[in-house]
């Protein structure tokens, strides 16, 4: 029998709950610990996962943990994908070598392989470290939010306690119950067809570092190379398998070769699964004082790995925002532009996935005969423009990812730049320079993730207007700032960023070029500023 004893709360009131510890609650709360944000973060499952799951890591992804210090540890344990392969029959029709395309774009031009449950451990050694525990076997009874807070009820052995809580953070899964208290619709279609998920090794001819996509008269199959030698396999589950609850290795093994039209033997298998595919997403990702993120507001095919990258994406931008409000560093209104930026991008993604997905999978005659014949030729064509290399890369990595018309990129004097420089809502690029002690940087790792960042570009011998430093000691902590003089060693970096004379670029915690100017335009980043920050914030204990 549950106890119904209320407990107010097992520590101090808590700023956040997060509900939900898989990527997506988990960097949310790495985020927040930076910060130095209270916050709980709970889980029903009695641990994290033991299987592989998730595995996919986009550039976007790399260089959110490149921003909280943990990147080197993804690529020591991953696998670098250098190439995606086009498959027909058993034959290679075209290859997109992802380092290439990606070279210049990004410090990691490649797709990272990482087993889901060792990402999540990752994660979670740098809660840890930083004195945080996800509260395992503690489950969501209920919440309700007034005004100024959330009450949300959990349970951890048959006991119920009443946490007091400023925002609530629901990134629990496709069954979200957050959504459902919310009582937020969930719409979009289920697939008709099932697909499995196979972890095995595989014996063939083929590169171990590269990916194929492989069509044949039949059927569908992808296939991921994983670290130690293994390989993830996605296809359609046998006609003959598919009225099974649950799916064996030996259904999928059973005849594949054939129906791939490939001289392939999988063996070894460590995981299997079978799926329903889904498309759909909320029409809300606030409500209140409560917040929905990764799969609990959006889930889509499997093309383009795009599921965990996307929700781990939605965890970044919400989290610093989340952070300056509670510090009285912004007005409330900030957080309205969560659902501003990533509602319109996952309405996309889960668009061009349902259009990929039915170009992949379907069985009609003409659309099969286009995939195995037309498509690969038209794809050859297209991988010789530069231009296109450059868009394949950007959309898939998710680099490209643009908040151009969102109310934090809206400017007022954004004039003299040409129409190739970096814009405001644009993530900040890969760009290396040579810093004052001569080493060569990546001005991405400039960008502190806990404030925002200005970059003061200055062609005089002093580092910047004495006026503007005097303006943006007011914001010490909320934003930091440093000059770079143009010099020999930074000339290109200007050019990159079309900068004349002098200028500034302002950046947001989550990397996005929030303000830029092509002087010392000390009004117009007032103005920016007051839409959102607090000039006379608390700095107590700061």
């Amino acid at each position: 029998m549950t106890s119904r004893a209320i407990i107010e709360s097992k520590s101090d009131k808590s700023e956040v709950v997060i509900v939900g510890a898989g990527p997506t609650g988990l960097l949310a709360a790495c985020q927040l610990a930076r910060y130095g944000v209270k916050f709980r973060i709970i889980e029903k499952n009695k641990g994290p996962t033991t299987q592989s799951r998730a595995l996919a890591i986009h550039a976007a992804s790399m260089e959110m943990f490149l921003q909280i210090g943990i990147a080197d540890n993804f690529v020591r344990l991953g696998k670098k994908v250098q190439a995606v392969n086009y498959f027909v029959k058993g034959k290679v029709e075209q290859r997109i070598p992802l380092s290439e395309f990606g070279k210049g774009a990004t410090q990691f031009p490649f797709l990272l392989i990482l087993e889901q449950s060792k990402s999540e451990k990752l994660l979670i050694d740098f809660l840890e470290r930083r004195g945080h525990k996800v509260e395992w076997e503690t489950e969501l009874v209920d919440f309700s939010q007034g005004d100024d807070n959330v009450k949300v009820v959990v349970k951890n052995s048959g006991i119920e306690e009443t946490i007091q809580a400023d925002w609530l953070v629901g990134a629990d899964g496709a069954r979200s119950q957050v959504r459902q208290i919310l009582d937020i619709p969930f719409a979009g279609q289920t697939y008709p067809i099932d697909l499995f998920v196979l972890d095995c090794r595989v014996n063939w001819n083929l590169k171990e570092d590269e990916m194929y996509i492989a069509f044949s008269d039949h059927s569908f199959a992808g296939f991921f190379p994983m670290p130690e030698g293994r390989c993830r396999v996605i296809g359609f589950v046998p006609k003959e398998a598919a009225l099974k609850e649950e799916i064996t290795f030996e259904d999928v093994n059973n005849g594949f070769a054939d129906r791939m039209q490939m001289k392939i033997k999988l063996y070894d298998p460590s995981w299997i699964s079978m799926y329903h595919s889904h498309h759909r997403y909320v029409s809300q990702f606030k409500i209140g004082r409560c917040f929905l993120a990764g799969d609990s507001a959006h889930i889509h095919s499997p093309v383009g790995a795009q599921g965990m990258n996307t929700g781990l994406q939605d965890a970044f931008n919400l989290a610093w925002k989340l952070a300056v409000v509670i510090k009285k560093w912004a007005k409330k209104d900030l957080l309205n532009t969560y659902q501003e930026e990533r509602l319109p991008f996952a309405r996309r993604l889960v668009r061009s996935t349902d259009r990929a997905f039915n170009m992949t999978a379907s069985q009609k005659g003409l659309m099969k005969y286009m995939r195995m014949h037309i498509a690969p030729r038209i794809l050859a064509i297209l991988l010789k423009i530069k231009p296109v290399e450059r868009f394949l890369f950007r959309n898939i990595s998710q680099i490209g990812i643009s908040y151009r018309d969102g109310l934090l990129s809206a400017n007022g004097k954004d004039t003299g730049f040409g129409s190739s420089a970096p814009k405001p809502g644009e993530r900040l690029p890969y760009l290396e320079f040579e810093d004052r002690l001569g080493q060569r940087v990546n001005i991405q790792k400039r960008v502190d993730a806990t404030s925002l960042h200005l970059f003061i570009f200055s062609s005089f011998s002093k580092d910047a207007d004495e006026e503007l430093i005097k303006f943006l000691e007011q914001y010490k902590g909320v934003i930091t700032y440093e000059s770079i003089l143009f010099t020999p060693a930074t000339r290109e970096l200007y050019k990159n960023l079309d900068i004349m004379e002098g200028g500034l670029y302002l950046i947001r915690p989550d990397l996005y070029i929030a303000y830029r100017s092509q002087s010392f335009d000390l009004d117009g980043l007032k103005n920016y500023l007051q839409l959102f920050l607090i000039l006379n914030y608390n700095r107590k204990g700061m």
